[in-house]
C-alpha cells in the first residue's frame, strides 16, 4: 500500500475542476462548522459522506479509521465532562454535554474526510505545479511550498521505513522487548532519517535553484485545467447546500441548547 493518498479511480469527483473541488471543500467546512446542534451537524456531516461516496475513497478511509475512531471518542469523553447542562445523565455527564460532545466530534471527523476525498481525487501533479492556485492568483512560491508539504510528509514516511527495515536488516529488534525497551531502540533511527531528510532538501534547493526556479513573471505548465459544465452544476449544487445551512442558522434552528455551558468545572460534577 503507497503512501500517497490518491486512488485515480476516474470518478466524478475526480473529473471536477481542482478549484471546483477546493472551492467545495470550503463549503464543506462552513457548512459542518456553522451549526451547533448535534442533528444539523449530522446532516451536514451526512453531505460530505456523500461526497467521499462520489469519490469512492472509502480505500483511504480505511486506511484511517483507527484515527478517526480514536479522535471521535477522546472528543466526546472530554466535551461530556468540560461542558455542563441541567439535565444529568450519569458519572456528571449531562444530556447537553453529551449531545455537545457527539456534535463536535461529528465536525472533527467531517472536515477530516472532506480532506480526504480531495487527497484522493487530485493528483500531486495538478497541486505540485500549483494550478489549482496559481489560477486563483496566490502567489507562486507559497503555492508551490503548499504543493511541496503534501508531497514531503509522504516522502519522510517513505525515509523512515527505508532507514528502519535497513537496520532491521542488520540485526537491530525493533518489536522484540517492553514498550520502553522498543522506543529506547527507535531513538537512533531519527539521526540517519534526519540526515537523509536535510540531504533531499539541499538537492530540492539545488534543483530549483538549477532551474532558475521563480525567475520569471510568466510561466507555463505542461498539464491544463479547464471549467465544464459539471464543475458549474457541482458549483451550484455545493451554494444551495450551503444556503440551505445559512438558512437554517439564520432561523435559529442549529443552535445549541440554550441550558449548554463550558465551565471547566463540569469536571468536578
Amino acid at each position: 500500500m503507497g503512501l500517497f493518498l490518491y486512488l485515480g479511480q476516474e470518478t466524478v469527483w475526480d473529473r471536477l475542476d481542482p478549484r471546483t473541488k477546493l472551492a467545495l471543500l470550503g463549503i464543506s467546512f462552513i457548512v459542518v462548522l456553522l451549526p451547533q446542534q448535534p442533528l444539523v451537524v449530522a446532516a451536514a456531516a451526512l453531505v460530505i459522506f456523500l461526497q467521499a461516496g462520489l469519490a469512492r475513497a472509502w480505500q483511504n478511509l480505511a486506511r484511517i479509521k483507527g484515527l478517526l475512531l480514536t479522535l471521535s471518542i477522546l472528543t466526546i469523553l472530554i466535551w461530556s465532562l468540560v461542558a455542563g447542562g441541567p439535565t444529568p445523565l450519569a458519572f456528571g455527564v449531562t444530556v447537553e454535554s453529551l449531545a455537545f460532545g457527539v456534535a463536535t466530534a461529528l465536525k472533527l471527523v467531517s472536515m477530516l474526510v472532506a480532506g480526504l476525498v480531495l487527497l484522493s481525487t487530485t493528483r500531486v501533479e495538478e497541486i505540485f505545479l500549483a494550478l489549482a492556485l496559481v489560477r486563483l492568483r496566490l502567489p507562486y512560491p507559497a503555492c508551490f511550498a503548499f504543493a511541496m508539504a503534501l508531497r514531503w510528509v509522504p516522502e519522510v514516511f517513505d525515509t523512515a521505513l527505508r532507514v528502519k527495515e535497513a537496520q532491521q536488516a542488520r540485526g537491530l529488534a525493533l518489536q522484540s522487548g517492553g514498550w520502553w525497551l522498543r522506543l529506547k531502540r527507535h531513538i537512533p533511527l531519527l539521526v540517519p532519517i534526519f540526515l537523509l531528510t536535510l540531504r533531499r532538501s539541499q538537492t530540492m534547493a539545488w534543483a530549483l535553484e538549477a532551474k532558475g526556479f521563480n525567475c520569471q513573471p510568466r510561466r507555463t505548465y505542461w498539464l491544463d485545467i479547464q471549467f465544464t459544465r459539471r464543475d458549474f452544476l457541482a458549483l451550484t449544487l455545493g451554494l444551495l447546500i450551503l444556503g440551505g445551512f445559512i438558512g437554517l442558522h439564520l432561523a435559529g434552528m442549529d443552535r445549541a441548547f440554550p441550558a449548554l455551558n463550558f465551565n471547566p468545572g463540569g469536571l468536578n460534577g
